[in-house]
């Protein structure tokens, strides 16, 4: 099984009214939903992509290049 680092995480659950979205969000055990509002932030043109997740989420925009990320090994 592979474990979390410490802090809080988002799941993303669905869609809701224009401009928000139902999350989870956990910390450990602590699991509870949360209604969130959508990152304002687009990526500069010519796309002008839209960031999927919260707004004020920690990290980078879905849109940028990610960091590759070490496979979950048991």
């Amino acid at each position: 099984m592979c474990t979390h680092r410490e802090g809080q995480h988002y799941g993303f659950l669905d869609d809701l009214e224009y401009g928000t979205a139902l999350w989870f969000r956990w910390d450990g055990s602590d699991v509870e939903l949360v209604v969130l509002p959508d990152c304002p932030v687009a990526a500069q043109e010519p796309d002008r992509e839209g960031c999927c997740l919260f707004a004020d989420h920690a990290e980078q925009h879905t849109w940028e290049d990610t960091v590759e990320e070490a496979p979950c090994t048991s």
